[in-house]
């Protein structure tokens, strides 16, 4: 697999590329500006709409033209043809000094998101500014599922719907959850990978193998029975944010990437860092779950 710059976005931080097959485009978000933007592969077009507050997530609902994004304020669904947002749920009650991460739906629409404080990354931060991880299920009732993280990152579910993983960005691990699709998780989280180098997002493909994208230049794949690293894919840029499958077969592999805190003249920003890298992958990567409404 050799990655190769598709939208020279330049954002600064580019996140959660997630596959809409009804419409053949590429969901994906710019977390600090709040915009949720739409890729069309076959005219290379890249449109967006702001939401004017930070955000973790957009994640396709049901109804076409809605997402469900993971915003500042709340989670809530927004109209990407008008701009409009309708609330879902808060599971941080406001909390000012948190906001929301990474989040994801699994087939029966329950969405599981964490959360993480403001200062993280910055030289301000310390140990005890705490998020959670939580679900809202699909009559909207929300769970705290671990309480006091520093930082959760990307959701998967394997084929069976037997295991939930969760990247464990802060403690460089990645977590497992045994999962009933007609209950949820049905486990406390259990370490099965731990790792030398930064782990950021994560995406399964249809084998159930793990891509853990990290903040050193690649992406390592890892196999879910014995959790042995396959391989590792290097990437022309040092900060991998999160990867999606996508395309007719879904193979096609898009990677978001950062530029954060980078001087202009670095030779990252030259080579896209920012911007969204595609790949052609040999296994076809399992579908994100979307949110039902």
């Amino acid at each position: 697999m050799s990655a190769k710059l598709i939208i020279d976005a330049s954002v600064c931080l580019a996140e959660t590329p997630i596959w809409d097959e009804r419409i053949k485009k590429l969901y994906w978000t710019d977390l600090f500006s709040g915009a949720v933007h739409t890729f069309d592969p076959a005219t290379l077009q890249d449109t967006s709409v702001d939401t004017h507050e930070m955000i973790g997530s957009a994640i396709p609902c049901q109804t076409l033209g809605k997402v469900l994004v993971a915003i500042d304020s709340g989670l809530k669904i927004l109209d990407v043809n008008t701009g409009e947002l309708e609330k879902v749920a808060d599971p941080k009650l406001g909390d000012a000094a948190c906001r929301y991460n990474d989040a994801r739906c699994d087939e029966k629409g329950r969405i599981f998101v964490s959360t993480v404080s403001k200062m993280y990354g910055t030289d301000d931060y310390t140990p005890d500014m705490l998020g959670a991880f939580y679900m809202v299920d699909t009559d909207n009732t929300v769970t705290t599922l671990v309480d006091g993280i520093n930082q959760y990152n990307a959701i998967v579910f394997d084929a069976k719907n037997e295991n939930m993983f969760v990247v464990d960005t802060y403690n460089q691990t990645i977590l497992r959850f045994k999962y009933d699709l007609e209950k949820g998780p049905i486990s406390e989280p259990e370490v099965v990978i731990n790792f030398e180098v930064m782990p950021d997002g994560m995406s399964i493909d249809s084998e159930d193998n793990l891509y853990v994208c990290h903040w050193a230049g690649e992406i390592s794949v890892w196999e879910t029975k014995t959790f042995t690293k396959i391989k590792t894919i290097k990437m022309p840029v040092e900060y991998v944010c999160c990867g999606g499958f996508a395309g007719e077969d879904m193979k096609d592999f898009y990677v978001a990437t950062s530029k954060f805190a980078m001087p202009e003249d670095h030779a990252d920003i030259k080579a896209g860092a920012g911007g969204i890298f595609h790949m052609r992958n040999e296994i076809a990567g399992k579908r994100d779950g979307f949110y039902h409404v």
